[in-house]
């Protein structure tokens, strides 16, 4: 996984994401897994091969910046409905001025300054974003989830597992395919459902 520093300690990024710092979440440094995280949850129940990331290894118990966390997932094509469940924990929130979740750099609904209200607490428990409806914004190929994860001071931190859902359609082979196939693959047309899951890993 990796990400783009935002370069400041206490507040999100000054300005709306362009697809430049989009582009640079990509292609920047590999995020830190934290080597001691002595306030937050030591794990997700919803994911529990993840790990505590930051921007340096000692962001959990010295300082860390507000960065824009960027990780790939690869999708078939003729994908025709997705979900996504964010399980997470986050010092202090994802997203403030700006939205803290991205899927191919079009923000989600609802994911600005989550669990604001329990900023205090954000990191010391598993908490829950999802979007039933992120078909519209997937493509066949590489995919993009970016996190927004803003620090209020000192201590930052993200753990997180994402479970993307999806049904895709199976193609219909053209005519001279189905002479070779047989006829019993005349009119084919099914559904598949594959999960996708996500998570800051020890070895990222």
């Amino acid at each position: 996984m990796t990400y783009l520093s935002s370069g400041l300690t206490s507040s999100d990024f000054p300005s709306a994401f362009t697809s430049a710092n989009f582009t640079a979440a990509q292609t920047g440094p590999d995020a830190s897994v934290l080597s001691s995280v002595p306030y937050y949850v030591a794990s997700l129940s919803s994911g529990p091969g993840a790990v505590w990331i930051g921007t340096n290894s000692t962001s959990g118990t010295g300082t860390g910046d507000t960065a824009l966390y960027a990780i790939s997932f690869t999708l078939p094509s003729n994908v025709t409905s997705a979900s996504l469940s964010l399980y997470f924990a986050v010092d202090n929130i994802l997203g403030d001025t700006n939205p803290g979740i991205y899927v191919n750099g079009v923000a989600l609904p609802n994911s600005t300054a989550l669990d604001c209200s329990l900023c205090s607490s954000s990191f010391s428990q598993q908490n829950l974003y999802t979007d039933s409806n992120i078909a519209s914004l997937l493509k066949p190929g590489t995919n993009w989830l970016y996190l927004d994860a803003v620090n209020q001071g000192r201590q930052a931190g993200l753990i997180f597992s994402a479970d993307i859902t999806y049904a895709y359609a199976v193609v219909t082979p053209e005519p001279s395919s189905l002479l070779m196939l047989g006829s019993g693959l005349l009119g084919l047309l099914a559904f598949a459902f594959r999960r996708k899951r996500l998570a800051t890993q020890a070895s990222l």
